[in-house]
């Protein structure tokens, strides 16, 4: 089983898809077991999609206040 740290090391891996079948399904085993680094992964998602969404169009007050929402719902 993969370590929490290989988790966190991994997740852009795991994100964009540029894991086997075989090394995605022992990081989603390890997601599925472990509530910290299941927390981690959707946070680092949300911080992903957020960042995404600010490279491709200019964002208001209430978007941002919208994302730091969206990230407190998360903790």
């Amino acid at each position: 089983m993969l370590s929490c740290r290989q988790i966190v090391e991994q997740s852009s891996q795991y994100l964009d898809h540029e894991m086997s079948l075989s090394h995605r399904l022992h990081y989603r085993i390890h997601l599925l077991m472990c509530r910290h680094c299941r927390r981690f992964t959707q946070q680092f998602k949300a911080a992903a999609a957020m960042t995404k969404q600010l490279e491709t169009a200019p964002v208001t007050a209430d978007q941002i206040d919208a994302m730091k929402q969206r990230i407190d719902l998360l903790e």
